[in-house]
């Protein structure tokens, strides 16, 4: 398998070297510009309105994933939990944009308090449990979102539980008294979202806000503290890093990225249940920051796309060939990852030091190497790496 991977490598290295040379500034703004111009397709008839849809779920987890991204691929701390603080956006958006309690706030004020929320809550988790590391960090944060999904469904008279809330109403980017005081209906259209293009383009503007900002994030004191501590807290603390409030900082900012996408999310499906939170979904979103490339922003945002629309292609190219074939798109889907994590597994776009660290060579394979040099018959070496 090594043997395959290397020539692999030798081949493509001049195609790779070539794309290496053009700044990653570029790629960025040519996949913006894609992003920009994928509703159009359907306007002008060229794509199916499913494909719409698919494109908003995608933006979606591209923002959980950026999310993600901070306390996994710059803090390096495991949270499979993370679909809780997302149910946690959700439900205070359902809560206040639903006949449940006759509520209609605004847009802006119900996505900000759906990120505070989700703030607090990551900041209640991680007071007991950032001390903890590894897999036990792992099995608590996991335990955690399966406690607030058997919460939700059993807070019946509070979250409708296994049944959800219904009838969320369309985010106004107005409050209903500016609304009201413009005098003309043709305004009260134009500040309410309720039409798949225009939830596209609502979704991609905050996705691109949350990406500026993290990327300067990433490249400021704090995104170099967090990386610190990632590859070793001990010689961290001992810089004077403070790693409790640097860790502490991580989860709550990734909790608020992921209330901010659980408002966007109650508003676009119109309906949520308990069934939108399982912990498979908190899976997802790692296998899309681990396919991506831990670290990378540019990654994170490549696989949470590819893993959201693969699925989709898959069934449509079954659909066109085969119905039953349909059954086995996952199993296509897990074999692409499983082949993927062989070949690039530092990711798709990785970050720099995420790439330096997976192609470094082991020091056993080194010694091994040393030895082999060694004449086994006369006991001396003969050459000295």
């Amino acid at each position: 398998m090594t043997a395959i991977t290397g020539r692999i490598r030798s081949v493509t290295a001049p195609v790779r070297a070539a794309f290496a040379r053009v700044p990653r500034g570029v790629y960025s703004a040519l996949g913006l510009a894609a992003a920009a111009i994928f509703p159009l397709l359907n306007v002008w008839g060229v794509v199916e309105t499913a494909w719409l849809r698919v494109g908003v779920l995608s933006l979606l987890f591209v923002m959980l994933s950026l999310g993600l991204n901070i306390v996994m691929g710059e803090t390096g701390l495991l949270n499979l939990g993370y679909i809780a603080f997302f149910a946690f956006g959700a439900y205070t958006t359902a809560l206040l944009s639903s006949p449940k309690f006759e509520l209609r706030w605004p847009f802006l004020a119900v996505v900000a308090l759906s990120t505070v929320i989700a703030m607090i809550a990551g900041f209640v988790i991680g007071l007991p449990t950032l001390r903890l590391r590894g897999d036990y960090l792992a099995i608590v944060t996991l335990a955690f979102g399966e406690i607030v999904r058997l919460t939700i469904i059993n807070l019946q008279d509070f979250t409708n539980g296994p049944n959800g809330i219904t009838g969320i109403y369309p985010p106004r980017l107005a409050s209903e008294g500016a609304i009201a005081s413009l005098g003309d209906a043709a305004w009260a259209k134009w500040l309410t979202v309720d039409k798949p293009i225009e939830y596209y383009y609502l979704v991609l503007v905050c996705v691109v806000v949350v990406a500026i900002l993290l990327s300067n994030l990433k490249n400021s004191r704090v995104g170099r503290a967090w990386n610190a501590l990632r590859e070793d807290e001990l010689a961290a603390v001992s810089t004077g890093i403070t790693a409790a409030r640097a860790k502490m900082l991580s989860v709550v900012l990734s909790a608020g990225i992921a209330g901010f996408a659980g408002a966007l999310y109650a508003y676009y499906s119109n309906v949520i249940s308990p069934e939108s939170f399982l912990f498979m979904q908190s899976v997802i979103v790692v296998c899309m920051v681990v396919l991506g490339g831990m670290g990378s922003i540019p990654g994170v945002i490549l696989g949470a796309i590819v893993l959201q629309a693969l699925p989709q292609m898959i069934r449509e190219a079954a659909g066109a060939a085969r119905s039953e074939f349909e059954v086995y798109r996952m199993l296509i889907f897990g074999v692409i990852i499983v082949v993927m994590v062989i070949f690039r597994p530092e990711g798709l776009l990785p970050d720099k030091l995420w790439r330096s660290e997976s192609h470094e060579v082991d020091p056993r394979e080194l010694e091994k190497t040393r030895q082999s040099l060694f004449d086994l018959e006369e006991g001396e070496k003969d050459l000295e790496v």
